[in-house]
């Protein structure tokens, strides 16, 4: 703990309650937060010992030093225009675009027509 202790006590709908410092509940949502990316992590590490494609080093790449989308890092890692992954996926290069810029998801049957046009895992398209 930093500094005092929780204090306790057990709300009017008998819910017990705990209230922390502002720096007690901060690092413990960051513990929370390195906790998912571990579990993501193991998950990810599960997926490529049963044989699951992974996300080439490329991709990853142009995702983090581009700060392109995973479907637009994909996109250009298999070196495709927007026009010619939309035609492969059945939308046209307008919508593509945006699912590609974030202001649109598109349907789970569109993500999984992009995923195939690409030859990637359909996990790894997903921008969550």
């Amino acid at each position: 703990m930093m500094g005092s202790e929780p204090q306790h006590f057990t709300a009017p709908d008998g819910t017990r309650m705990v209230v922390l410092t502002a720096a007690e509940f901060e690092r413990l949502r960051e513990l929370a937060e390195d906790a998912e990316d571990v579990i993501a992590a193991t998950l990810q590490l599960e997926r490529m010992r049963q044989g699951e494609q992974g996300v080439p080093g490329e991709v990853v790449g142009v995702m983090l030093n581009d700060g392109l989308s995973p479907v637009a890092a994909w996109r250009k890692f298999r070196g495709l225009s927007q026009a010619d992954l939309a035609a492969k996926a059945g939308c046209s290069q307008v919508w593509l675009s945006k699912i590609e810029s974030g202001a649109a998801r598109g349907t789970a049957k569109l993500r999984r027509a992009i995923a195939k046009a690409l030859d990637a895992p359909l996990w790894s398209i997903e921008d969550d």
